[in-house]
């Protein structure tokens, strides 16, 4: 493309964009100090970005974060194809070793979509769900992964936008230091584990990072009558479960190109 045919200031918003995601809560100086700009032009690329919707100022601050809007930049980008090509034979081993359904799901807005399951092929899955299938992420385990893992400022944008929302909240059963606590333990420990009491089954999920950046995350769901052993969820089916969010990590090019030691569960 001709230099002529550039929009300049699109450039420079995108790399304000990257700048932010990579760096978290920022001011427009450290923006401009980020990109090599004048803080004047950084501070109009954030009010521009922040008039879109796409960067929220903080009320009585000079801090400026994105928002979860910044994901439908990369809603076309289907990278995921991917992801499930290399996740789908690691699952099957797994599901077979294990006998739990298991399932891999990335997060879209406030909900937890399932892209890959192995349910229809384990026996003991009470219900088999497709893929497609979403849960709100604040009532999935793997959800609650990917918020220990996620930029504070999209972690924040999420869990309001879900308790905002009426019909979202209602069908949430925790108060916002639940959900809080869920998320550190998700961190803690690296997995969640959740069990509700007008449902048979229950879950236990493990994030799935790249590069050191949350993607989703993988979930057995168990038959809560048949194993009342909580210890072996923890002490034989989270480490596997993380096992196999490694192998696919470790087998993705996202995963071969990062430092060595940025990914961990």
């Amino acid at each position: 493309m001709a230099e002529r045919d550039e929009i300049k200031s699109l450039k420079k918003a995108l790399r304000a964009i990257t700048f932010m995601n990579q760096h978290g809560d920022v001011t427009a100086t450290q923006v401009a100090q980020g990109i090599g700009v004048p803080r004047a032009t950084s501070y109009r690329l954030l009010q521009t970005l922040a008039s879109a919707g796409y960067v929220d100022k903080l009320p009585n601050s000079d801090i400026y974060r994105l928002t979860s809007l910044v994901r439908h930049l990369a809603a076309g980008f289907r990278d995921e194809e991917l992801l499930i090509e290399i996740a789908r034979p690691l699952l099957a081993e797994a599901q077979r070793e294990l006998g739990w359904a298991i399932a891999l799901s990335t997060p879209r807005d406030t909900e937890m979509v399932v892209r890959l399951n192995t349910d229809h092929d384990s026996p003991l899955a009470l219900i088999r769900y497709g893929v497609g299938a979403s849960l709100p992420i604040l009532l999935s385990t793997c959800g609650y992964c990917y918020l220990a893992h996620c930029q504070p400022a999209e972690r924040e944008s999420i869990v309001n936008t879900t308790l905002e929302r009426d019909e979202l909240r209602r069908a949430v059963h925790f108060d916002r230091p639940q959900i809080q606590q869920l998320i550190d333990d998700a961190r803690l420990n690296g997995y969640c584990h959740l069990e509700f009491d007008h449902y048979r089954e229950g879950n236990l999920g493990v994030p799935l990072l790249l590069a050191g950046r949350p993607v989703g995350g993988i979930v057995m769901r168990y038959i809560k009558s048949t194993l009342r052993n909580k210890d072996k969820l923890r002490e034989v089916y989270a480490p596997r479960l993380q096992k196999l969010a490694r192998d696919i990590a470790e087998r993705h090019p996202a995963q071969a190109a990062a430092a060595p030691g940025q990914f961990g569960v």
